[in-house]
């Protein structure tokens, strides 16, 4: 509400490359460019778990909105499906030729959906681990991905430039925007799914 800083977590021995909060609020996880992701209690900011699991740095992680479900992908192009209860690893899921740079989880927990240098997007399914689909479309690294309100779409960012709103039943682009002049690195839906954000390499965010 201030904007003033409350705590420096410290630990990590090398860059941190991606972090998630829970639904309640009561942890945050951050993945590490050691292969690891640590869970911190935010009531008193102590670290409660080291996770091992990558053999590379872990670009993103996400938690499902039901809070049970942490998945984390990583440059070793694998993404992990853990247990919050208990914290053990569920899932290994394969099948990027290339690093796992983003993920999310659906509004159902049900599914999820990965981004990789290997220029597509992977549907999983979270109980048994398996592909369900792959969305092939852009023609250069998809760096981030995100996943409608209500889980009826999703949107992708790529260093082709172009950001792709894809519908999630029939793999099919409805739309696709080229109005940056760089990489598209990011992207976000807002809670009601009336508007998104792409962050670029051109200098801009642009409001969609």
């Amino acid at each position: 509400s201030t904007g003033k800083l409350l705590h420096t977590l410290s630990g990590h021995t090398r860059g941190v490359g991606g972090c998630a909060i829970s639904p309640d609020g009561k942890k945050l996880v951050s993945g590490e460019r050691d292969g690891t992701l640590r869970i911190w209690d935010t009531s008193t900011w102590e670290l409660l778990r080291t996770l091992e699991g990558h053999t590379g740095h872990v670009n993103g992680c996400a938690i499902s909105p039901d809070g049970k479900k942490l998945v984390s992908g990583g440059g070793d192009g694998t993404l992990k499906l853990w247990d919050t209860s208990t914290w053990e690893l569920r899932h290994t899921l394969t099948g990027h030729a290339g690093s796992v740079t983003s993920c999310a989880i659906s509004p159902d927990g049900s599914w999820l959906v990965s981004a990789s240098t290997d220029h597509t997007l992977k549907i999983w399914n979270t109980s048994t681990g398996e592909a369900k689909r792959t969305l092939i479309g852009h023609t250069g690294p998809v760096n981030g991905c995100a996943i409608s309100p209500d889980g009826s779409w999703l949107l992708s960012a790529s260093i082709d430039h172009t950001l792709k709103i894809w519908n999630t039943s029939t793999e099919e682009v409805r739309q696709a925007s080229t109005s940056h002049i760089g990489s598209v690195n990011g992207c976000a839906i807002s809670s009601d799914g009336s508007w998104l954000v792409s962050a670029s390499s051109d200098r801009t965010l642009k409001i969609w």
